[in-house]
């Protein structure tokens, strides 16, 4: 079956007992790819962890607050590459495995030059954008001239970074995950050593946080680079592959994945802008500040996904539709028993966490950030199955209802933020992501590859009553720790991780195992 035509069919049919016991083939390092993607990441949240209160000591939450309103309005542009980006990983691994090495350069080059196109053309209104910033959100008149500065540092931050996304493909073409999260620690570890330097030496200002923005990624950038050209030797990016066609093909699958962009940033890149616009900027600052946990799961969820993503597209472009199917339910199974960990280690020592981490003032905020983390364990466990709707060409259907749950977000967060504040913001987050990730897109793909929904619903309720036993074990620990320190909370979560751990080993064990092998 071609894989390009799953969209329409009906045949792809995978029976249950099929999928219990088909094997994987090998793929890669798996466990090198593991230690490496999680450590590095681990480094980068304990880092940003670390600077976050600096940063907003230095700056003070209103500016704080308008850092993360405007590089949430900037991150509104993702959506114009994303039909030339988001599908350049599964395409030129498909070329690849098959040997189709004129395509490779086609794809790649066709990427690259398309987003600089885009972005020639975008300078001047961009320019506009930065300039007239203070007429689009709520600016103190004080921070205005330095807002119109670092928003324009801050497009020129993410132009380098997005270009540095199809260069980032090698690594996943060839399964190389330790390389970018080499990449991706080293320009976390840049800005924040960048950062530091700018404010110690000239001040804290945002200007000076727009320029330690930039500086990270120009070395993203370059990092990219020298990595594609070692990895992918044999597939060249020039102008002369450039291929008008190859954008109209790649739209015809990314313009779905475009419209479902636009969907998850009426959910995620929304909740700022409607606390500056219904609570002003210093709530707009609050929620920023808790949101940085969340976030940083968030960030976890993408690793997660992409450990798997290099062997989902290799079974997708091999057509082996039962080793699909299999390897996609083990997924599950680890990524909803990670972020049952996760979240359960943070919502029972939430309260000690903001007290200690960002101060004592924002205790009161405990239940808006449970709010904002405990449905993760499910919102987040999914994310095998975004990936898997890609792989299979399956775009369309998730992507209107994402947009149509994201104009029902947006909505019910105006209203609930005018009636209850910042909870209002949480719970209409909470709720339309629940509905989307742990409702409707599990039963679209059980229904597409003719699974039992059963299956699906099985890991969630496991994941749901790991993640409330071990919330339980941390809130417990805490009891019994009572943190007043820095250093008396990562011991208290320390141990109620391990002890979560050991809850999750007879759920994993098996799973573990068999992924490590690959």
């Amino acid at each position: 079956m071609n894989i390009d035509s799953i969209e329409n069919s009906e045949t792809f049919v995978i029976p249950v007992s099929e999928v219990k016991r088909t094997q994987i083939a090998p793929r890669g390092k798996m466990l090198w790819n593991v230690i490496a993607r999680f450590g590095g990441q681990f480094v980068a949240v304990l880092a940003n962890l670390l600077v976050t209160p600096y940063i907003i000591r230095k700056l003070g939450v209103e500016s704080y607050g308008i850092v993360g309103v405007i590089n949430t309005m900037i991150s509104y542009m993702a959506i114009i590459t994303t039909s030339l980006t988001a599908t350049v990983g599964r395409n030129l691994t498909f070329a690849i495995e098959r040997q189709e090495y004129e395509k490779a350069n086609k794809e790649i080059s066709t990427a690259v030059y398309a987003v600089l196109r885009i972005f020639v053309i975008a300078f001047l209104p961009l320019c506009a954008f930065s300039l007239f910033i203070d007429q689009l959100i709520i600016i103190p008149q004080t921070l205005v001239s330095g807002a119109r500065i670092f928003c324009f540092l801050s497009i020129t931050s993410f132009v380098f970074a997005t270009i540095s996304g199809p260069l980032g493909a090698s690594m996943f073409v060839r399964n190389r995950l330790d390389l970018t999260s080499g990449a991706n620690l080293a320009r976390t570890l840049v800005f924040i050593g960048t950062i530091v330097t700018l404010f110690s030496t000239f001040g804290a200002s945002l200007p000076m946080y727009g320029i330690a923005m930039i500086t990270g990624s120009i070395l993203l950038f370059s990092i990219h680079l020298r990595i594609h050209k070692y990895l992918l030797k044999s597939v060249e990016i020039s102008k002369h592959w450039f291929d008008r066609t190859l954008i109209k093909d790649i739209v015809s699958l990314g313009g779905w994945m475009t419209l479902s962009q636009i969907g998850g940033l009426l959910f995620l890149q929304t909740t700022l802008l409607v606390a500056n616009r219904t609570l002003g900027p210093l709530e707009a600052g609050q929620l920023a500040a808790i949101s940085v946990i969340p976030l940083q799961m968030r960030v976890f969820s993408g690793l997660v996904s992409s450990l798997f993503g290099p062997t989902q597209a290799a079974i997708a472009a091999r057509r082996d539709w039962v080793a699909f199917s299999a390897y996609l339910l083990s997924s599950i199974r680890l990524t909803i028993l990670f972020f049952a960990l996760l979240v359960g280690v943070f919502c029972g020592s939430a309260r000690e966490v903001l007290s200690i981490w960002l101060g004592k003032e924002f205790a009161p905020l405990v239940p808006v950030a449970l709010v904002l983390t405990g449905y993760l364990i499910l919102g987040l466990g999914s994310s095998p199955l975004s990936s898997a709707v890609l792989m299979l060409g399956k775009v369309k259907v998730p992507a209107i209802v994402t947009v149509i749950m994201g104009a029902v977000n947006v909505i019910l967060s105006v209203i609930l933020a005018h009636i209850i504040g910042l909870m209002g913001i949480a719970l209409a987050q909470c709720v339309t992501l629940l509905f989307l990730n742990a409702v409707f897109v599990p039963w679209y793909v059980s229904r597409a590859c003719k699974m039992s929904l059963w299956l699906y619903i099985r890991e969630q309720c496991l994941g749901v009553g790991c993640g409330a036993v071990i919330a339980l074990i941390s809130y417990g620990m805490n009891s019994l720790i009572h943190p007043d320190s820095l250093a008396a909370l990562v011991l208290s979560i320390s141990l109620s991780a391990i002890l979560g751990l050991l809850v999750l080993l007879p759920f994993g064990l098996h799973t573990i195992k068999h992924k490590l092998k690959e």
